[in-house]
């Protein structure tokens, strides 16, 4: 920047670096004059200090635009190499996780397996006894009703306390079900039968012999009195006081009964039933 100094004439050149707004006036180095400095150079310097200013800023922000893509693009690859590194991991992780499950799956398969096939077997078993012990009882069932004159017989040798105890039960089932007790009369005899009839009174005695090697329950003696016109004139049915004819043994038996009578001619007879209702 050219001044001249307005009382020699001498033109000077300024440096506008050194020029601001703080300086006002100019001193000639000749004949040591002062001048103000123009409104124009003024306005010349403030042009070109905004235009170094807006190119200084605008070199920054292209530097600043600059450092930040470089940061940018540093930035971009380590969080790419991390993603990778994560990834992989994440990956072999996943893999690890996956196999864990799927072994610890199968564990919790086979333990459960086990587990079924416990009680499984455990309702199998019970249902196995539970089959066993109904058949047991049906059979059981059906001997005890096959045999219940037998096992009666047996139980009156062996427990006449506990029989006749029971008495009143066994009869009132047998009574239920229909299904008398039996005597077995292919066993039993009846011998030495003797009876009179006289006065409306009828007297009679008699043996019932046993011919087996076991008790056999001691059946009902059936009495008739019979015209001689076959009119039934009596008819009773006799309960001795035994349960039981001891194997190879005999009991006896005498009583009396009373009828009607017109002094007419009677006979007695006698007869063993074999089903027995009251025991």
């Amino acid at each position: 920047m050219l001044e001249t100094c307005t009382s020699c004439g001498t033109v000077f050149e300024i440096d506008k670096a050194l020029l601001s707004k703080n300086i006002q006036w100019l001193k000639c180095s000749v004949c040591k004059q002062k001048w103000s400095i123009s409104k124009e150079s003024f306005k010349d310097f403030d042009k070109e200090v905004t235009v170094s200013k807006d190119n200084k800023s605008n070199d920054q922000s292209e530097q600043v635009k600059k450092d930040l893509a470089s940061i940018k693009s540093v930035v971009e690859k380590k969080t790419k190499k991390l993603s990778v590194q994560k990834t992989s991991a994440l990956d072999q992780k996943n893999k690890t996780v996956n196999q864990i499950a799927s072994e610890l799956s199968a564990s919790k398969l086979k333990s459960n397996d086990k587990v079924n096939t416990k009680p499984l077997k455990k309702s199998k078993i019970k249902k196995a006894y539970f089959l066993y012990l109904l058949i047991f009882l049906i059979i059981f069932s059906i001997f005890v009703i096959f045999f219940r004159s037998s096992i009666l017989a047996y139980t009156y040798f062996y427990f006449p306390k506990y029989a006749n105890f029971y008495s009143e039960k066994i009869n009132l089932i047998s009574s239920k079900i229909r299904s008398p007790l039996l005597a077995e009369l292919h066993y039993i005899n009846l011998i030495d039968f003797v009876a009179t009839a006289k006065n409306g009174q009828i007297k009679f005695s008699g043996i019932i012999t046993n011919g087996s090697v076991r008790p056999i329950l001691v059946p009902r003696i059936k009495i008739l009195a019979i015209r001689e016109d076959r009119k039934i004139m009596l008819e009773k049915i006799l309960v001795l006081d035994q349960k039981i004819i001891k194997p190879k043994s005999m009991i006896k038996f005498q009583n009396g009964l009373s009828f009607k009578s017109n002094n007419e001619n009677v006979s007695v007879k006698a007869t063993l039933l074999k089903e027995i209702f009251d025991f």
